[in-house]
């Protein structure tokens, strides 16, 4: 009688005061959308393009192995893993989740050491959009097993703390050159985001011959003309991707360069880099503040609302 009478009671207690999950959608406002909410999904194809098969695989790195200039191996200790699935919760799956066009398939790659049932535990939404968690060794090929039915592939890179704007999937596909063998697109229109002060400022990115650093630089491929699949990881860090491309194209599998120059679209503010406290160059960005224009800026207007 007791025991049936405490059991009640702590029912009703989780019914009243129920656990939340330190990541879950209730502690981001990630509520489940409804059908109506997932059925609005354009994607741009231009008249010339209609029977056109694309891929688009957005590929973000999390907890990729790596070893420093002194041989010692990168030991990810459990509040950098929980914290990086606290920001990519918080600002890379709503900016994904929000694009007009859905036409893509996001890719967390994780070292090759990770617990990948643990991570992938936290990242269940519903099917709004297509995840795929792989290992880093498992990457190439996965791509060349899922491209085999594609004429178009686009891979885009985005780090796990970083956001896009709403409609940076369209922008892409608006970029594809049939005639062009390989192509990069990116932005260079953005703002910083500091979390210790929750303030916005316009993203300084020196300019030189390689570019400029872009959070979604995206290669776009034409399948039949190159020997290879190949991501956008593939080329390289992304301060140097248009170098390298420039000089190895052959051992891309192409004759003639017919190579299209990053196309770094300006205007409104198409990303925001997020620094927390375990971001790679956060210390050094700080030291950057005096030097950055602050700015008031919505969410809203990212998201197209």
């Amino acid at each position: 009688m007791y025991f049936l009478l405490f059991f009640i009671i702590i029912i009703l207690i989780r019914v009243i005061y129920p656990i939340k999950d330190p990541f879950g959608k209730n502690s981001f406002n990630l509520n489940k959308k409804t059908n109506n909410d997932i059925s609005i999904n354009y994607c741009y194809l231009s008249p010339d393009k209609t029977n056109i098969k694309i891929l688009h695989l957005i590929i973000t790195r999390f907890m990729i192995d790596w070893v420093d200039q002194f041989g010692n191996k990168k030991i990810y200790k459990n509040d950098y893993i929980l914290n990086g699935i606290r920001v990519m919760k918080k600002y890379l799956i709503p900016s994904l989740i929000n694009q007009r066009c859905k036409k893509f398939v996001w890719i967390l790659i994780v070292g090759n050491q990770t617990n990948i049932t643990y991570i992938k535990s936290f990242l269940n939404y519903d099917n709004i959009i297509d995840i795929k968690v792989l290992y880093n060794i498992e990457l190439k090929d996965f791509v060349r097993n899922i491209t085999s039915s594609f004429e178009v592939l686009i891979t885009t890179r985005i780090d796990y703390d970083d956001m896009i704007y709403y409609d940076a999937i369209n922008d892409v596909r608006k970029a594809i050159n049939l005639n062009k063998p390989i192509l990069l697109y990116g932005y260079n229109s953005g703002l910083l985001y500091y979390e210790f002060n929750s303030k916005y400022y316009l993203f300084y990115h020196p300019k030189n011959e390689d570019g400029v650093m872009s959070v979604f630089i995206s290669l776009i491929i034409i399948l039949k003309q190159v020997n290879d699949v190949y991501t956008i990881y593939d080329i390289g860090d992304h301060r140097y991707v248009r170098k390298k491309l420039l000089i190895n194209y052959r051992s891309y599998g192409i004759k003639e360069l017919k190579y299209e120059p990053a196309i770094f679209d300006s205007g409104s503010e198409k990303f925001i880099f997020v620094r927390q406290k375990y971001s790679g160059t956060y210390n050094q960005s700080i030291n950057m503040l005096k030097r950055l224009k602050e700015i008031k800026f919505s969410l809203n207007k990212f998201y197209g609302k």
